[in-house]
């Protein structure tokens, strides 16, 4: 039960401080590159990686921060439905350079960061 509790509140907490970033981020970007989901996901690659490496499950409290950080508040946090939805727009709007910058920036960058927080948990 005590994962569930964190998987609740972390994907609340996750959610709505992606939708904070996102906000004050287009709110002063041009909006012809997705950055906020960029620099969102980018970020939460890195987290994940760390949470992962750091909490081993050993312990309730392992658990409870593998599910209430790693599944709630990260996988809330992040956001692959948006990245997919901004791609499509991009190649509608005929944007393709931008849209391949985009997308493997995203899986490239997305893994280094991955690796990174592991390597530092």
């Amino acid at each position: 039960m005590i994962e569930w509790t964190g998987v609740a509140l972390g994907g609340m907490l996750g959610a709505c401080m992606r939708f904070f970033i996102t906000n004050r981020i287009n709110g002063r970007w041009n909006k012809n590159f997705p950055l906020a989901t960029f620099l969102i996901n980018m970020t939460g690659a890195f987290l994940l990686g760390f949470v992962y490496a750091e909490a081993r499950p050993n312990n309730i409290l392992d658990y409870w921060l593998r599910s209430g950080a790693g599944i709630g508040f990260i996988g809330a946090f992040t956001t692959f439905s948006t990245w997919m939805y901004e791609s499509a727009t991009l190649k509608d709007r005929k944007a393709i350079l931008t849209l391949l910058i985009y997308m493997l920036a995203s899986v490239v960058i997305g893994l280094l960061a991955a690796w990174l927080g592991m390597t530092i948990g």
